[in-house]
């Protein structure tokens, strides 16, 4: 027994966010069910590959059934009208305006099921200049401020290494379907949902936009340098990089100690919160000083005697080696025919009790199309075949 068990969720989404929301709800017990067309959702066949299977597809798509539905058809898209009639959630994130064009619209599909909930995804949302425009991570990445912030001060605005806009707005749409799925407990009626890539990776900005708008300071580009104390840095170690962040005064003087540096606390440049954000660099200069001569291993284990908040800087291949990541159990196996058992990345919510998530293995394209037409339309297998037959499937 999962949370979601008895849930109906209907994926029309592609690539990242909508698909990386409903696999959160499928680990948690919901019946996920991606629906593609004949040839796929773009995301199959994106690279990389192993053995023509894609893992950017298989990365978002856990969890999950899979039809294979023709929409272009008018039969296709009956067949689709009918499997929404039978769903608690419908995720979308075509354009806006996509879903009406096809006779999809939330206010007709609620006439249909007045409990439906519908999860609209969009780059920019539902009003204002920008709402027929695509998008993708790194454009909302650009155009919300987030590049403009990143990187060296004397460099070009930078994009991060992952995604970011896509996971976060994933994120707050899988909160907001089950946000209105407590709702039509207390009310008996679903909703429509929206939520967009350039809202969700603003609302992330810390404190950028409202210092802004309150006291007229841009953010500047400062490197790995944190913005709003110091010391907070990447430093140079001598076979490799350390993390440090130093939050409270606290921290400051044992860290002072740590470095056998206690004349830096009477210091009036590194006196207070204010003063050492203020004159960082200078500090910084102090600190590498004394990283740079030793190894990460002995700035860690010093660190950590001194509770610094303190981490090594791990490329790929080393935090797949690290025991945290094992401990943590960060990757199960998943059967996933024709690759057999491959590894994919668990779900991070623990729960000490009934209902933990859990994650399956993707679909192969249409693999579950009859036992999924089956199970929710009652549908036998000589209706089906009459279904592929006029191209619906």
């Amino acid at each position: 027994m999962r949370a979601l068990n008895g849930i109906r969720v209907l994926d029309l989404s592609r690539f990242v966010a909508g698909p990386f929301c409903c696999q959160i709800l499928g680990d948690n017990g919901a019946d996920v069910v991606k629906v593609e067309k004949p040839d796929g959702e773009p995301a199959r066949h994106l690279p990389p590959f192993v053995q023509d299977e894609s893992l950017y597809f298989i990365a978002y798509n856990g969890s999950k059934r899979g039809i294979s539905i023709n929409f272009r058809s008018p039969e296709g898209l009956a067949l689709l009208r009918r499997l929404i009639g039978n769903a608690d959630v419908v995720v979308e994130n075509f354009r806006a305006g996509t879903m009406e064009k096809m006779g999809l619209g939330y206010e007709t599909l609620a006439d249909q099921n007045p409990r439906l909930i519908m999860v609209s995804i969009s780059g920019f949302g539902t009003e204002g200049p920008y709402i027929g425009r695509p998008a993708f991570d790194e454009i909302i990445q650009s155009m919300s401020g987030l590049a403009s912030m990143t990187g060296e001060s004397s460099g070009p605005p930078t994009l991060t290494g992952t995604y970011v806009a896509d996971f976060v707005t994933g994120l707050y749409a899988a909160v907001a379907t089950l946000l209105a799925l407590q709702m039509r407990v207390q009310t008996g009626r679903g909703q429509w949902v929206q939520t967009n890539l350039l809202q969700s990776l603003i609302s992330i900005l810390n404190t950028s936009v409202t210092r802004y708008l309150m006291t007229g300071q841009a953010p500047r580009r400062q490197g790995n340098r944190n913005p709003l104390i110091a010391p907070g840095n990447i430093y140079r170690a001598r076979d490799g990089y350390v993390n440090i962040e130093v939050l409270t005064q606290d921290m400051w003087e044992e860290l002072a100690r740590a470095i056998a540096r206690q004349d830096l606390i009477g210091d009036p440049r590194f006196a207070t919160v204010v003063s050492r954000q203020e004159n960082a660099e200078a500090l910084d200069q102090e600190i590498q000083a004394w990283m740079g001569t030793r190894s990460t291993e002995e700035i860690v284990s010093s660190m950590e005697r001194h509770s610094i908040p303190c981490g090594p800087v791990l490329d790929i291949p080393t935090l797949v080696k690290d025991p945290q990541f094992r401990a943590n159990r960060t990757v199960v196996e998943v059967e996933y025919p024709p690759l057999g058992r491959i590894p994919v990345l668990a779900s991070p919510i623990r729960m000490h009790g009934d209902g933990g998530p859990s994650r399956g293995r993707p679909p192969r394209l249409g693999e579950h199309t009859q036992q999924v037409l089956s199970e929710w339309l009652g549908l036998s297998p000589v209706e089906i075949e009459a279904l592929r037959t006029a191209g619906a499937l």
